[in-house]
């Protein structure tokens, strides 16, 4: 775990920090912002964004979820979705 977050959860950061650099009127946005809109983000540093905001998305998720007492119940829509497409799962 720590590998990853040192490695590749810091490498995200920092390579989305590095992409916004071109673009600083993008860095008073949030990732969230940046990648609902991908389309409104210049054309050369759209993938970074997409993948590094992305990683960093998911990984933020991902240690929120595995702290104690972190994961909690599922949403009732989202185990209702879920259970509906992977029935197999539950």
């Amino acid at each position: 775990m720590r590998f990853h977050d040192d490695r590749h959860h810091a490498a995200y950061v920092k390579n989305l920090n590095a992409a916004l650099d071109k673009h600083p009127e993008l860095k008073n946005k949030g990732v969230e912002d940046l990648l609902k809109d991908l389309d409104r983000v210049p054309g050369d540093i759209r993938n970074t964004v997409r993948n590094n905001g992305g990683g960093h998305i998911n990984d933020a998720t991902f240690w929120a979820i595995m702290k104690p007492n972190g994961g909690g119940n599922t949403n009732a829509a989202i185990a209702s979705a879920l259970k509906k497409n992977w029935v197999r799962l539950f």
